[in-house]
């Protein structure tokens, strides 16, 4: 064999070792990938307290793997001035003291609300009315009430004054304690909203206002399952008049660019739009992302991951209000981020719930408890608004008011179409 030969037989055998190590580097990234991220992420159960998997005897060791786990992996501990080990070594000292499974579920529950983050929490059951109130102004409204509602004798417009006999507003200052939330807005909503929640009570009294008379009802609780069928779609869009559009974006789960999809041509060449993502819990920012293209005229980087988003080429050309309350959240926040940093956007309502997520993790302890925590540390958007902690304020400050309530007026939708009328 000349010389020729033999240089390009060595030649391509570095290739093909070359190739073989690729090879081996790339099953090894895959392997530590999906051991990361999928076997170190269980797949979440949830239990009602009366059938948790452990027995009294084991409250403490599994409490202590939580907190050995919230220790090593909680990310924003010192962005929330916690020092996480005394809040462990506190809330450890307490369960010596918990005598039965439901005592030890609203410890957890507690405990996780401690962390002062909307997306720390502990999977658990609970028994529920399967409404959420209007909180105005630290009052509670029923609003359309479903036929388990209905049954039990509350009415449309109820205000509610105390359960179990503990006035209302009392009530809701004992439930923020297991509200786990990044702001304080944020917390009384869902502390409201917890008047119709329970990890036991199967029923509750309560006490309301209609008109001038003063009701006493006895409200079941009952487990998610038998609530009747509520079917809310991902998108809604409408024309409200020749000129202003609307375009509810209600999740950002699955199913939502579909539906998304399906309605963009319905106000896509109206002159504007009223994009509404006050009731969107979030899902998927890569959904939010994708939204965003139909909204901005030049592109940026997605608050989230830093990804580039052009414009769509259908993208929407009008002007655009968007309006935001305290239940945005997650997912819906990082989209108005992005909404508010296109400067494309006029933001109507309240302010945000404060956070976008800073990767939520699932774990699991031996006894079989899941739980989740923050595990990405603190981050600020591209033009420096931070991702978590702080309700993304609206333009315009526009509450709910009670008097539009009862006359079933909507006065932050009014606002937005008043504000177009006027430009």
């Amino acid at each position: 064999m000349n010389a020729k030969c033999k240089k390009i037989v060595k030649n391509i055998g570095r290739i093909l070792l070359a190739l073989v190590v690729c090879a081996v580097l790339a099953f090894a990234g895959l392997f530590v990938y999906a051991r990361y991220f999928y076997e170190s992420e269980p797949e979440a159960e949830s239990y009602y307290v009366d059938s948790l998997p452990l027995t009294p005897d084991r409250f403490q060791d599994d409490f202590g793997e939580i907190a050995e786990i919230v220790k090593e992996n909680y990310s924003l501990s010192e962005s929330k001035h916690l020092d996480v080990d005394s809040l462990c070594s506190a809330y450890a000292a307490r369960v010596n003291g918990v005598r039965d499974a439901k005592g030890y579920g609203e410890l957890l529950e507690e405990f996780f609300a401690a962390l002062k983050v909307g997306h720390a929490s502990v999977y658990l059951k609970s028994y529920t009315a399967g409404i959420s109130p209007v909180l105005i102004r630290d009052s509670v409204f029923i609003s359309k009430p479903d036929s388990l509602l209905l049954r039990a004798g509350v009415r449309d417009k109820d205000r509610v004054i105390a359960v179990n006999g503990v006035p209302v507003g009392r009530r809701m200052d004992e439930n923020e304690k297991y509200v786990p939330s990044s702001t304080p807005l944020n917390r009384r909503v869902y502390a409201a909203a917890d008047l119709f929640r329970s990890l036991s009570d199967t029923i509750r009294d309560y006490t309301l206002c209609r008109g001038l008379d003063t009701v006493h009802v006895s409200l079941p609780l009952v487990s998610y399952a038998f609530l009747p069928a509520v079917d809310t779609p991902a998108t809604v869009a409408r024309a409200m008049d020749d000129s202003i559009g609307y375009l509810a974006i209600n999740t950002m789960m699955d199913g939502v660019l579909e539906s998304f999809a399906s309605d963009f041509g319905k106000i896509r060449n109206m002159p504007c739009l009223i994009i509404d993502v006050r009731d969107n819990g979030g899902g998927n920012s890569g959904n939010g992302r994708e939204l965003c293209r139909y909204f901005i005229r030049k592109g940026q980087p997605h608050c989230i991951d830093g990804k580039m988003m052009s414009p769509a080429e259908d993208a929407y050309q009008g002007k655009i209000v968007l309006l935001t309350g305290p239940k945005t959240f997650s997912a819906a926040e990082s989209f108005v981020i992005d909404m508010k940093e296109s400067g494309n956007a006029i933001l109507i309502g309240e302010p945000t719930a404060g956070d976008t997520g800073n990767r939520p993790r699932t774990f699991r302890t031996s006894s079989g408890i899941c739980f989740r925590i923050p595990t990405a540390a603190p981050a600020v958007s591209p033009k420096g608004f931070p991702l978590e902690g702080v309700g993304i304020a609206p333009d315009r400050y526009v509450p709910q008011t009670v008097t539009d309530f009862m006359n079933d007026t909507d006065t932050q939708l009014e606002y937005a179409r008043r504000y177009f009328m006027s430009i």
